[in-house]
């Protein structure tokens, strides 16, 4: 029998290391299982290793490895400590899990017993214990959640990375806080000097902090964006807060994780160990001037409400341009970083884009009609002359080999002149082999790129004529990301309205075309 194993930690062998050094879990787990496979003579194909410990299935390298062998009908069964190891995620999950190895008649092997999911009774006996793990992995998670909130509520900073100014300082087993960057704690207060006091704005102490080179926590430069969330972080007053955000995994095709922030009641927020390194007087009026300018973007649940959210780029510095609104005015498509890239009104971008995929349309659709009414494409027709050729080649090199063994017969070749003879053609014929499986390739390459051309036009004409019926920016974006992988804006620092150029990158195989518009 043909097995995969696969190993995983669970959260109490995890708990179990670090209270009472029990050693390395997984070394253990596969011993043991080597160990079986040898005593039962099974034939380990893959051995999958759980380095991450996770709850959800997309976030397990290993466990989609294991998957992805079991749908392929690669291995007979898997080889687990126990049927938990397999995964605690949701009923949604498990039940992709356990389907998949009932699917492909995969047993799942442990060394207490071997389950077979077309067997009744072994099929329940798995859905039971698959429950059965679910709740206990909830009643883990609860305690873990509570022993949280409250070492937060005592006043530990429990979170991976300090924020910006601050270092993670260990007191003892139960006390984690944070002490002062002296450095990084100049910059913090630099910066709500410069909004409380000197009426600079987010934007232009990105700029400064950039033009002294002087990093972010990330290494990166300065962005608006960052500032605007430290200036709003509490932390910097010796306050904690916890449970603000909540991460939960994406529905969203593509897409892992979906963020969103709390109602500010469901906030834990309480005094920290750590010393503040602003007083608070400075914070609250920050807050107040941040209230007057700032409000909370717009969000549709997840749902863009850009259409071309993604695809335009900035052609200085390869930044997302975004759609900006302005009071009164018409929205504008800009570059959210200062790199001096002008904007433009967003729905003149939108439509030359629009009028250019059409242009595009045309022009394909033209050269395939032309290639249509040839009798064959003069690069596949070459190819396959080519091919015949070294057809009529390998006969004539089949027949000298046969000819050799006549000739061996005959006492004409002593074996030492057959030897070299055969090789010699044995060669040729592996050349020749090889050249015709390039050509066959070429050839194959070529007929796939006129499907693929086909397939485009079509899918290219349906996208422009829904795109225009369409009032949902979302499904406007999905359907011009089906088509296009960027496009790149740009405009001259001393062009007028609507002077700008845009550089479309088609999902096709074949150059960018360009666009220009003036004074349109």
């Amino acid at each position: 029998m043909i097995v995969d194993i696969y190993l995983r930690k669970s959260r109490s062998d995890e708990e179990l290391e670090k209270t009472l050094g029990n050693g390395e879990t997984l070394a253990r787990h596969r011993k043991a299982l080597l160990r079986y496979a040898k005593e039962n003579g099974l034939t380990i194909l893959n051995i999958h290793e759980e380095l991450v410990s996770g709850e959800e299935l997309f976030f397990r390298p290993a466990m989609l490895a294991t998957l992805k062998d079991v749908e392929a009908g690669a291995c007979d069964g898997v080889l687990v400590m126990d049927i938990q190891r397999l995964g605690r995620g949701d009923m949604e999950e498990q039940g992709l899990i356990l389907k998949a190895f009932k699917k492909s008649n995969t047993k799942i092997i442990t060394p207490k017993k071997i389950y077979d999911l077309n067997d009744e009774f072994d099929e329940e006996y798995s859905e039971f214990e698959a429950f059965m793990s679910r709740k206990e992995y909830k009643m883990i998670n609860r305690r873990m959640q509570r022993g949280r909130i409250n070492s937060v509520e005592e006043g530990n900073y429990i979170a991976t990375r300090p924020p910006y100014g601050y270092d993670v300082l260990r007191i003892d087993k139960n006390t984690r806080t944070l002490t002062p960057n002296s450095q990084q704690a100049d910059v913090v207060k630099m910066i709500f000097n410069g909004y409380v006091n000197e009426n600079m704005g987010c934007s232009k102490i990105a700029n400064e902090l950039n033009q002294l080179g002087i990093k972010s926590y990330t290494g990166a430069e300065w962005e608006k964006s960052t500032i605007t969330n430290l200036i709003k972080n509490p932390i910097y007053i010796g306050k904690l807060v916890w449970k603000k955000k909540c991460i939960r995994k994406s529905k969203e095709s593509g897409k892992k994780r979906d963020t969103y922030t709390r109602p500010a009641d469901e906030w834990i927020v309480c005094n920290g160990k750590h010393k503040a390194i602003i007083e608070e007087s400075i914070y609250l009026k920050a807050q107040e001037i941040l209230a007057q300018k700032y409000h909370v973007p717009y969000q549709l649940k997840n749902r863009i409400a850009n259409p071309l959210a993604g695809i335009v780029i900035c052609g200085i510095c390869g930044s997302k341009m975004i759609q900006r609104p302005v009071a009164n005015k018409a929205p504008r498509i800009m570059c959210p970083k200062s790199c001096g890239q002008k904007s433009n009104k967003f729905i003149t971008v939108e439509n030359l884009l629009l009028e250019r995929l059409e242009s595009y349309y045309s022009n394909m659709l033209l050269s395939a009609k032309k290639t249509s009414q040839m009798r064959e494409p003069t690069k596949s027709l070459l190819i396959k002359k080519n091919i015949t050729s070294l057809e009529n080649e390998l006969k004539t090199l089949e027949q000298q080999k046969v000819k050799a063994f006549d000739l061996l017969e005959q006492g004409i070749y002593d074996i030492d002149t057959f030897t070299e003879r055969t090789n010699y053609i044995s060669g040729k014929i592996t050349q020749i082999d090889n050249s015709m499986s390039e050509s066959e390739r070429q050839l194959h390459d070529i007929e796939l790129k006129l499907t693929a051309n086909q397939d485009y036009i079509i899918k290219l004409r349906s996208v422009l004529d829904a795109y225009i019926k369409m009032d949902s920016p979302s499904d406007k974006n999905l359907l011009i990301k089906s088509v296009l992988d960027k496009v790149v804006y740009s405009k001259e620092p001393d062009a007028g309205a609507d002077d700008f150029k845009i550089a479309l990158y088609p999902k096709i195989q074949c150059p960018p075309f360009h666009a220009m518009a003036q004074n349109i």
